[in-house]
């Protein structure tokens, strides 16, 4: 058996800790210069979107080996709509870096890995499905699922962000549903540190969304940010992404080629999270190649969760800015956090499965 892994992301590199784990040697190739090279932000892991898993970080060091350290956990999230504020308290889950940080959770997995990562090799897939019985597709790029089966595009996103400094907690997160700020979409605020922070405003790229000036909808947002925390923040550096794929592969599988990440469609439509889901699908394909399972079962409830966060997607978007101020506000109810936060069940996949229960073919 000999296993290549082309791409050293999450879902890459947690494939080949896990192949490394049952005792199997793998190739790991990566086109860029270090694991995780791309600009520096920090992204989130939010219990109540990953229920019944309560912890993550606990879980995948006590289930699979895979060690992480966030950088924060998060206490509160602080939900900002047009006119109203809501706020959730508790184990809400944890902040962590991304890209090139030295703590970034892509560094701390390329340590974990015994296997010298192949960097600087942009190998193209037909030359590596020659040479090897086994390939896991972990480019982090739908595009390149789409060259091999169908890839189905919810929708295209567009990003606008950047690293600001000021005063922060690092246990409080916050989010802003705001159409006038990101129609369609929302920002968020996760601090890296006492004193730094990304702020990242994100939306889909509609025919109804496409003819908003960005850079305009970036200073409305950087605007609000800075008038709901009362703060004057300074901006250190700037990021943007456009037509950034969020999607769906037709088959976990083709033969001995394995889709993970992004490429199999591990971001959950709803809130564009899916740092938890990604490094499953590289351990599940791990032990389907170890002969410990089969990707295609192991992926179902993750296939089945992608389904449920497009259907509450399609709803968030039909609603308005007031619409959203009732929901931001009903969140302050007692009844309301319980359900939201309480372990045994996952409040939103129960949303999204009651609004269309039937599973879409990807």
């Amino acid at each position: 058996m000999k296993i290549a892994i082309i791409g050293a992301g999450l879902a890459g590199l947690c494939c080949a800790i896990t192949l490394e784990k049952n005792g199997l040697e793998v190739d790991v190739f990566e086109k860029r210069e270090i694991a995780g090279d791309r600009f520096t932000n920090a992204e989130a892991m939010f219990s109540m979107t990953q229920h019944p898993v309560d912890d993550a970080v606990k879980y995948l060091s006590e289930t699979y080996g895979i060690h992480l350290k966030p950088s924060s956990n998060i206490q509160k999230l602080l939900c900002y709509s047009k006119n109203e504020l809501g706020e959730l308290d508790g184990k809400l889950g944890f902040i962590n870096m991304r890209g090139k940080h030295p703590d970034s959770y892509e560094s701390q997995l390329a340590a974990q890995l015994k296997t010298d990562i192949q960097y600087h090799h942009n190998v193209s897939y037909d030359d590596i499905s020659k040479e090897y019985t086994h390939v896991v597709l972990a480019t982090g790029d739908p595009l390149d699922t789409k060259k091999l089966q169908p890839y189905d595009v919810a929708f295209r996103a567009t990003f606008r962000g950047a690293l600001i400094e000021g005063e922060f907690n690092q246990t409080e997160a916050h989010a802003f549903f705001n159409y006038d700020i990101a129609p369609k979409g929302m920002a968020y605020l996760l601090p890296h540190s006492d004193t730094t922070a990304s702020l990242v405003n994100v939306y889909p790229q509609y025919p109804d969304t496409e003819g908003y000036d960005k850079e305009k909808l970036w200073e409305k947002c950087f605007e609000e940010c800075c008038r709901r925390l009362d703060q004057d923040f300074t901006i250190t550096s700037n990021f943007s992404l456009k037509d950034y794929i969020i999607g769906k592969a037709e088959s976990s599988r083709i033969g001995n080629t394995f889709f993970v990440g992004n490429c199999w469609g591990s971001i959950t439509p709803a809130f564009g999270l899916g740092q938890f889901e990604s490094m499953l699908t590289g351990i599940y394909a791990a032990q389907d190649i170890a002969g410990l399972g089969d990707y295609d079962k192991l992926t179902k409830h993750l296939s089945q969760g992608y389904h449920d966060s497009l259907t509450l997607r399609r709803t968030l978007e039909k609603l308005d800015n007031d619409q959203l101020d009732l929901v931001t506000k009903s969140i302050n109810n007692k009844f309301a956090e319980e359900l939201i936060t309480n372990k045994h069940i996952n409040l939103f996949k129960m949303i999204g499965r009651t609004l269309h229960p039937f599973s879409r073919k990807a």
